[in-house]
């Protein structure tokens, strides 16, 4: 099957389920894998909107924010998944990255550590 069937075959199983936030979560994460990188956003923003609390779609969004160079709307995803979740050594871990990135280092390095202890606590 040819990567255009597969997304357009994703996108009727979505219409199926329209007010399903994982449904819109995994099909983000499908076009993302495809480079559909805009398209992808926003079903990982429509994820968000749908479901408040559902951290992964944040820390998805979030990364995907800031590989496309949106490291504001980025940071914006990554603090919330950490409100949610301040355990969620992954939403850490890339909140820290984006912080590096705006040569942020005194916070990236604080959320480095947050995260190293995360780990050393499991």
């Amino acid at each position: 099957m040819q990567s255009a069937e597969i997304v357009a075959n994703a996108r009727k199983a979505v219409e199926v389920e329209p007010d399903s936030a994982e449904a819109h979560f995994q099909y983000a994460r499908l076009l993302e894998r495809e480079g559909m990188l805009e398209e992808a956003c926003a079903e990982y923003a429509k994820a968000c909107e749908m479901r408040a609390d559902f951290v992964d779609a944040h820390v998805c969004c979030g990364s995907l924010l800031r590989r496309i160079g949106r490291a504001g709307d980025a940071e914006i995803h990554y603090k919330i998944a950490i409100s949610m979740d301040p355990g969620n050594y992954y939403a850490r871990f890339s909140y820290a990255a984006l912080l590096e990135d705006m040569k942020r280092y005194d916070e990236a390095e604080e959320e480095y550590l947050k995260a190293a202890n995360i780990r050393a606590g499991e």
